[in-house]
């Protein structure tokens, strides 16, 4: 960075802090002062000078432990009333599957009631206001492990929150669904009705989802005293086909399970296919439990009996924290877990 005249360098700084919070580059919490010193090329001392003025002109605030926040009553960015929905592009059918679907159409409900816009992001480079001209004040992104190194770049920029999963970084906000307990709930059904050979068809085995709703299965089986039979679990991953191949797999079984619970309704409407091919009823040779209770799960034959993910509650949640957020109050380490409702619909059936 060259500097021109013999304006002081920290007033160039000043500047360009003052200028990125104009442009909604910087909206609520304000960079770490070695981060921005580390993304404008100047010392930690410069910084810190150029934000100790701006903190006296009232256009930066510090809250003890916090960190420092634009003070929009002083100096509002040019909000865009536009906030950021970020899906990973590896994600298979993206936000046309059957569950984010259901996502997305509940954040733009949400937005919409309060006069803000939300805008599809699938590449990280897009949302970075410094490549990108499209403007967000703030974005929830679906995260994954492999996104976190991403997800710390962004969160220099705008407001966080993630949705699905919890990142190592505690800081940053969350909503999640209470997988564990949901899946663990859903073995306790099965198990209560008389099941004692329970498959399970798992998801991705990338994220805390599926591994928290296969541990709820493997420990409430633990918990009734039934031997583990790794036999009994084959790795899906979230497809439609997926779930037809393991319903193939599981009546190929000398001693095949009465009971399947499969990670999303996508794999468990899948596995209801393959098994009916087999000459075999549902749910009276073998009953079947999803997870999501996408629009179809209440429709197929026979209906899928599902824990309904709180996907309007979920979205509502994230919005909140979210405009919470671009406004400057802090929600900091605030992880919001939601239960699902298992629905018994006409897919289960006491073991005959």
């Amino acid at each position: 960075m060259i500097y021109i005249n013999n304006t002081p360098k920290y007033i160039h700084i000043k500047n360009q802090i003052k200028d990125r919070i104009q442009n909604g580059i910087y909206a609520g919490k304000l960079p770490g002062e070695r981060v921005l010193a580390k993304e404008l090329n100047v010392s930690y001392m410069t910084v810190r000078k150029a934000v100790n003025e701006l903190v006296e002109e009232g256009i930066l605030h510090k809250l003890t432990t916090k960190g420092t926040f634009v003070s929009h009553s002083k100096m509002s960015p040019k909000v865009t009333h536009s906030i950021g929905f970020f899906l990973d592009k590896g994600i298979k059918q993206g936000v046309s599957s059957p569950y984010y679907s259901l996502v997305f159409k509940a954040l733009e409900e949400t937005v919409r009631k309060i006069g803000y816009t939300i805008s599809l992001f699938t590449n990280f480079d897009d949302l970075n206001p410094l490549k990108n001209q499209k403007k967000i004040d703030g974005v929830i992104i679906c995260c994954f492990p492999r996104l976190e190194d991403d997800i710390q770049e962004i969160k220099k920029y705008f407001p966080v929150v993630l949705l699905d999963n919890v990142a190592t970084d505690k800081s940053i906000p969350s909503v999640t669904i209470d997988n564990y307990n949901s899946c663990y709930q859903s073995t306790e059904y099965l198990l209560s009705m008389g099941h004692d050979q329970i498959g399970f068809i798992t998801g991705l085995m990338d994220s805390d989802v599926c591994r928290d709703r296969l541990l709820g299965y493997k420990k409430a089986i633990s918990a009734n005293g039934t031997p583990s039979n790794k036999a009994l679990i084959y790795k899906g991953d979230y497809s439609y086909e997926s779930g037809e191949a393991a319903g193939k797999y599981f009546v190929s079984l000398s001693n095949h399970p009465t009971a399947i619970i499969c990670a999303n309704d996508s794999m468990a409407i899948g596995a209801i296919k393959a098994i009916r091919e087999k000459g075999l009823n549902i749910p009276d040779d073998i009953s079947i439990i999803g997870f999501d209770d996408i629009e179809v799960a209440s429709k197929v034959f026979p209906t899928l009996t599902t824990n309904a993910a709180p996907i309007k509650t979920m979205a509502e949640k994230a919005v909140g924290m979210l405009i919470d957020s671009i406004n400057g109050k802090d929600h900091d380490y605030e992880h919001k877990i939601l239960p699902a409702q298992l629905i018994a619909r006409d897919s289960c059936a006491p073991k005959g």
